[in-house]
Parts: structure tokens; sequence; C-alpha cells
């Protein structure tokens, strides 16, 4: 690790001296959280102390009495920031204006009437150093009017005088030009008369502003200036907005974002009242927020009064009439983000205008739209109990929420009309979704997707691919409510979908069921059944789902296993084709009815069979690879910054406790960039490494901690800590094994996410993972201690098992 000194050096010195002569030096109290690795500025305060010569010595230093020594290295460069950094300090009191008063009150040390003739030669012997040994050139205003503190004052930025200069020309820009570039140059340039006196440091600071932004882009945001700039502007007028950001698991996080772009993580939206602006306060005050989608799983605060999307306090909630409400999802326990029925197609609105009448909402399908609920269309009328519905020529009862009317629960199929003062309008309604043909299929291209898998990606734990079918466990039948959602993905994925409206359908399609699985879970179900790859663009923080081809491969002469998406059109295709070609399909529920079913081709004629699976279009399985590590690299993340940390226990990226690179998994972000995110397992004793996939992320750091990941209980494989999951790959092959897809499973009151296994399974991953089994133990000794009489009522935690054993837990297993 680099010393303070060598730190403060780089950063204030030979950083910006790359790009030309350095005149001033601005250091921010963002940049002191950063440098020791603590959240609050009190900390770094502190920090930075303990950093500095002792008091005699830099006593010394300041006075002159230890003048720096020509053609010797700088050893005082951390002392001239630290007083760079006790003039522009947001802690500073806006009365404090004496050098030497403000040294007293950071130090608690007296240097009221000390003299400072030592700053002059640190700074001149710094100015040598830079130019003798890295070419860099330092700008150093002249000594005068302060002989001995002159240069010191000037080259801090920003000091009081430069944020007084600043409040006067925010007098004099108009309130809606505060914040454009263009306007603030102009201004400032034919304004130097504002200037009491010669200010180098500010002139410099200008300059460098001025530079970025006539390369376009944002980059002016980030020059010291603009940062002052904003921060007196922010004094007057809170021009904050409201964010809410999805997380790796369908989870909310809520910011306050500044113009500058800097996120500030907020546990309510109470917490951005005095941030944000008035009317936006007010709304949140009331309990409800206009929203609108920013895309990749954002919503910001907005001002359009049109928009369909709310954040909804539970009060509120309550208050909207049944059925208007398309998806709701919980952004923490009082607040809701609420989407209703959007009324922003252009057709149907133009027709709804018209006539007061139209269609709207649904998933095209062909010419159609799906007519399974809870994806149907809804009806758009101002008279509700004057419209007429028919489905197939017969009267439907619809269900009346506000000006729309939905369909009941069902499915339905044929021509809907929905008639009204005469006029009539016809929407097509079919019952499951077309199948998509691999011309129209967005394939994964590695040079555009990386693999939720990661570099475990068509991977598998052992070459053999197919077992005996799980006969040790309980099959269930697909529910409803699950084919229903995979016909509706199946039918909106064919070119990719959003990770954030995958989740969103998903909720949706979870809406009307009583006892459900998390959101999260059903989405790894598709993924996990082959239905669908997840992945991650290279060139932006976003995820997407892209469908899978339908694949086959030979399990033994005559029979053949199917992968990959068998939605109701395909399985009706295949079983017609089947029946004509003397061909049987065989079905195998999985282990639960949140999970999708396996198909087996069987004849008696293996070449027949071969024949067949080639003339009904599917695709050669491809084998796979077993993986040769579990480890990542450990490259460096210049660039990076943290933003949140993995809560072990609860399984979700928290914001708050983030305190530098110390301990755990930490999701980093690349701002002003499109780079995905990273997350960087930091472990004591280990190197660190860096994931782009947050499920294998959070795996491996569980293995890197030496933790046993999974339990087997001679039916099943489950995780034995939030959010950890098997590579899909790897799920994918274990449901090849068993001829069982895994799924979520309720037992005991509580979800789990269940693979279906057996020993030969078990065994395979057993070298990749661990695995625990209950009343097994890997360490023999421990059972041997517990049964032994020196054992003294000691408890033991047992890493094979992942539990603390004691003398009576051995007696019970």
């Amino acid at each position: 690790m680099p010393s303070l000194e060598e730190t403060c050096l780089d950063r204030y010195f030979l950083g910006p001296g790359s790009l030309g002569p350095v005149g001033s030096v601005y250091v921010s109290d963002e940049d002191l959280l950063d440098i020791f690795g603590v959240e609050s500025i009190a900390d770094a305060q502190r920090a930075f102390l303990r950093g500095l010569p002792h008091i005699t010595l830099l006593r010394d230093k300041l006075s002159g009495e230890m003048k720096p020594a020509a053609g010797r290295t700088p050893d005082y460069v951390r002392i001239l920031v630290f007083l760079c950094w006790m003039q522009t300090t947001k802690t500073r009191q806006r009365g404090d204006r004496d050098f030497r008063e403000m040294l007293e009150k950071q130090t608690g040390e007296r240097f009221k009437g000390s003299l400072m003739r030592g700053l002059n030669p640190m700074w001149e012997h710094l100015r040598n150093h830079l130019l003798k040994v890295h070419g860099i050139e330092l700008d150093l205003p002249g000594i005068k009017p302060h002989s001995q503190i002159g240069r010191t004052l000037r080259l801090a930025f920003p000091t009081w005088r430069d944020r007084a200069v600043l409040r006067r020309l925010r007098h004099v820009i108009g309130s809606d030009r505060l914040l454009d570039p263009l306007a603030v140059y102009n201004r400032v340039a034919t304004s130097r008369h504002l200037l009491t006196e010669k200010m180098p440091s500010f002139e410099y600071n200008f300059d460098l502003f001025n530079s970025a932004r006539k390369l376009g882009g944002r980059e002016y945001m980030d020059t010291p200036f603009w940062q002052a700039w904003y921060a007196i502007v922010a004094e007057m007028a809170a021009l904050e907005e409201l964010e809410i950001v999805e997380g790796e698991f369908g989870e909310y996080e809520i910011f306050r974002t500044s113009p500058l772009g800097t996120r500030a993580a907020i546990r309510t939206p109470e917490e951005a009242v005095k941030f944000v602006p008035q009317p936006i306060a007010r709304s949140i005050g009331r309990g409800n927020v206009l929203m609108e989608s920013m895309g990749f799983g954002r919503y910001r605060s907005s001002s359009d009064p049109n928009t369909n999307m709310l954040l909804l306090t539970s009060s509120r909630l309550k208050e909207c009439p049944e059925g208007i409400i398309r998806s709701c999802i919980t952004v923490n326990p009082r607040w809701a983000l609420v989407t209703f029925n959007s009324r922003e197609s252009s057709k149907p609105e133009r027709t709804a205008q018209q006539t007061n009448l139209g269609w709207m909402d649904g998933i095209r399908v062909g010419s159609g739209l799906l007519g399974r609920t809870p994806f149907t269309p809804c009806v758009v009328t101002h008279k509700p109990h004057e419209t007429s519905v028919k489905v197939g020529g017969s009267r439907l009862g619809m269900i009346d929420c506000a000006q729309n009317l939905s369909f009941p629960d069902g499915v339905y199929s044929g021509t809907a009309s929905a008639t009204l003062d005469g006029k009539t309008r016809e929407v097509m309604l079919v019952a499951h979704a077309n199948e998509v043909g691999e011309a129209r299929r967005l394939p994964f291209d590695p040079a555009r997707d990386m693999s939720e898998d990661e570099f475990l990606h068509d991977t598998v734990p052992s070459l053999q691919s197919v077992g005996r079918p799980w006969k040790s466990g309980r099959r269930e039948e697909t529910c409803n409510e699950m084919i229903t959602m995979a016909e509706a993905l199946y039918s909106r994925i064919a070119r990719g979908l959003s990770f954030s409206y995958a989740f969103e359908m998903v909720r949706r399609g979870l809406s009307r069921a009583d006892s459900r699985p998390g959101d999260w879970d059903i989405i790894r179900t598709f993924s996990d059944a082959g239905w669908f790859d997840l992945t991650l663009l290279r060139n932006h923080p976003a995820r997407r789902m892209l469908l899978r081809s339908l694949t086959w491969q030979e399990t033994a002469p005559g029979r053949i296993l199917l992968r990959g998406p068998a939605p109701m059109t395909v399985v009706d295709r295949l079983r017609t084709a089947a029946a004509a070609d003397g061909v049987m399909i065989e079905s195998y529920p999985a282990a639960s009815r949140w999970s999708l079913p396996r198909y087996v081709l069987v004849s008696g004629d293996p070449a027949r069979l071969r024949r067949f699976a080639i003339d009904v279009g599917l695709q050669p399985h491809f084998a796979g690879r077993q993986p040769e590590t579990l480890h990542s690299d450990g490259n460096g993340v210049h660039g990076y910054e943290v933003i949140s940390r993995l809560d072990e226990p609860r399984g979700y990226f928290d914001t708050y406790g983030i305190a530098g690179l110390n301990d755990g998994l930490f999701k980093l972000e690349r701002k002003e960039t499109h780079n995905p995110f990273l997350y960087r397992s930091v472990i004591d004793g280990l190197p660190a490494e860096n994931f782009v996939s947050p499920t294998l992320a959070i795996l491996c750091h569980h293995l890197r901690r030496k933790r046993t990941a999974f339990s087997y209980d001679g039916l099943s494989l489950a995780g034995q800590f939030p959010r950890i999951a098997l590579p899909s790959s790897w799920a994918r092959w274990m449901s090849d094994m068993v001829l069982c897809n895994a799924g979520p499973v309720y037992e005991q009151g509580l979800w789990r996410y269940s693979y279906p296994a057996d020993e030969a399974v078990v065994a395979a991953l057993g070298k990749y993972v661990t695995i625990s089994r209950p009343g097994a133990s890997s360490t023999p000794w421990i059972d041997r201690f517990l049964a032994s009489e020196s054992r003294r009522q000691r408890r033991i935690f047992d890493i094979g098992t992942g539990m603390v054993r004691s003398a009576r837990s051995a007696q019970e297993t």
C-alpha cells in the first residue's frame, strides 16, 4: 500500500501535472473518504491528523526550523495538502477566515501568532523536485501580500473568497440556466470585475472547466470549478431527483441523484425531501410521486402528469380501484412502485378518443393477443356498465375497474368484441404463444453478451450427462400460473427481453396466486430448465434474457432427451408429428408445481428416432466441458468505486456500511462509462477476485470463506445461504441426470430453491462445491472428541456440515 505522502503526491500533483502545469490544489472531502476508506468526514479528519508528522516536527517544518534540503525527496507533501483541504472542507464554519485559527481547530494545538516561514520553502522545493524528477511544472503565485501564507491561501480551491465570487455569480444568472455550462462560462468570462483581487487558483480551475466544456460531453462536470459551482447552486435550489434502481435479484434501492450524476443512498423517500424540488417534495409528503422509467431497471421522479407509474404509500395503494393496477413492486415496507394500465398505445388511443372505446395492453402473438389472464388485454370505456364484451359470440361478464374492463380468470381463444353505442372494436385472442423459429431467435453472442454463469458457461461437473430418472422424491404437475408465465415470456423473448421487464411480467403472472415463491426464483427456474439464458451486456450495466434452442441428445438406443424451451405449441407439434411417425413422447413432471416438465422421445427403432429429431427441426446438443477452476481474475479495479456491499445474512447488496475494500463482497461501478458492474470478493489472507456475475460472485465468495454451500438430504440439494445458487449450466446438467427440473418448493412455511439429485450427482458436484449431509461430518475427529470424556460440554463448529455441534447433537445424530 502506498504511504499517505506518496498518495498525496500522486493524486494532487503527478496526476494533474500529466495534463499541463499545476496551478491549484483541489482537495474535496470525498477524496479523503476514498483515501482513508472511511464513511464520515470526521473519521477522515482524524485519520489525516494521524498521518501528519508529530506535532513537534510539524511545528518545526511550518516555522522553517527544518527546511527541506536540496536534492532530497519531499516528505512534507501531506502537510501542504492538509493545509489546502483545511481551507476548503465543507466542515469549515462560514466565519472561519484566519489561517492559524483554522489550523488550531483542526489539530487542537495552539498556532495563533506562530511563524509560518517554512511554507514558502516547501512549495519552492516541491516545484523544483517536480520539474527535475517528473518534468511537471508547478505554477506558484507570488508571496505578496501575505509573505508567509500567501501562496498556500491562493493555491487552495475553493476558499471562502472563491465561494463568495460564485455566490455573486449565482445571483446574476437566471435560475433556469444555473446548470447550463455555456451560460456559466459566458457570465464568468465577461464578469471578471467581480473578482475583488487576483485569484490565480480560481482562474486556473475556470480555464480547466472551459477546456473540458469545449470538448463536449459531460467531462466538465468532473472539474473542480463545476463541482464548486454546483455546491453553491445547491445551497439555494434543491435540484436533486428521487431515483429507484432495481438490484441483482429484483429488490429495489432508493437514491437521491444530483445533476452531476452522483448518487446518495437513502432508506426512504422522505429522506430526500430537503434535496428535491418543492413539487416532488410535496408529492412525497402526500404519498404519491410521479415516476418514469429510465431503462435498465432505473426509475426517476417525473413531472409528466401523463405517466402511468407512481410511487405510492401503502395507504394510498389501498385506495386504488381493483383492476387498474398492472404491476405493483414493493420498494420497502411503506412504499410501492405501481404501474397502472397504460393508455399510451398510439392506435388504441386514437380509437378511444374517437369512440370512447378501445382495447389496450396485452401481449402480441402474431396478429392477435395472448388470451391468458392476467396477460389479457382490457377494454377502455367511459361507460363500463353499458359496454358489451363477447368472445366467440358468447357474452362475457367482465370485471369493472374504473374505466377499464378486465377479463375474469381463464384462457380465451377467438374473436373478442367490445360494443358501445353501436360501435364495435374487435381483437383476436389466442390461447398460446407462436413457435419462434431459429431465424427469428436472437442467439447468444459472446462478443455482445456475457453469461450469468460467466466462466462456467456451458460447463458441466461431469461429462456423464444422463443418469437414472429421479424416483426418490414426489413429482408435481406444473401449475396454471407457471404455464401462463411460460407462454407470455416465450412470446416476448424472441429478440431478447430486458431483465427488468421480465421481472415485471413475472410479478404480473404471480399477482393472482395465493401462495407464491419469489420473483427471482421463478426467473431462475426458467433458466435452469434450459428455456432462457440469463446474460449481461458487455457495453451496458444491464441484463437481459435470451431464448435458447430446443436441442436433442440420444441417451440410449431408442431414447432421445429434449432440452430447451417447450411451450404448448411446440409440444403439440411434436406430439402430432410423433403420432404420425410411430414415436412416443414421455413427460416427466418436476419436483415443484412452480417448475417445468422434461420430455423424452421414445421409439423401438433408434435410426428412425434420430431421423425424426432431425426432420422436426431439433438442433443437436452440445455436450459441454468440465470446468478448470472456480477462481476468477484478480485484476485491479482502477476507475471503479464501491457502491454497495453484500449483506450476507440477507443475500442483498446494501448501500450502507461500504467503507473501503476491507472484507466482504463488494459491488463496484465505473461511472460515466457503459461498463458492467464488478463484484469484488475481498477476504483476509486471500487474493481479491473480481466477477461480473452477481450469482457466481456470491457462490464463489462463500466457497472462498470455506463455508458449506449446499446441503443434501437424500432427495434434493438446497443452498445453505440466501441467494446462493448453482450456475444454470450445472442445474441443466443435474436435470439431465435425474430427468427432473429444479424449482422453488414450499416446506415448513418457507420457500427454498430445490435441485432434485441422487448420489451420482452429489459425488460429481462435491468436487467443486461443499455439500453437507444431515448427521454426517467431514471431520471424523469431531465425532470422536464429542464422544470422549474430555468434551466438557464444549461446542465445535463443524465445517463439513456448517453447523455448531455439541455432545447432545452428536448423540441425536
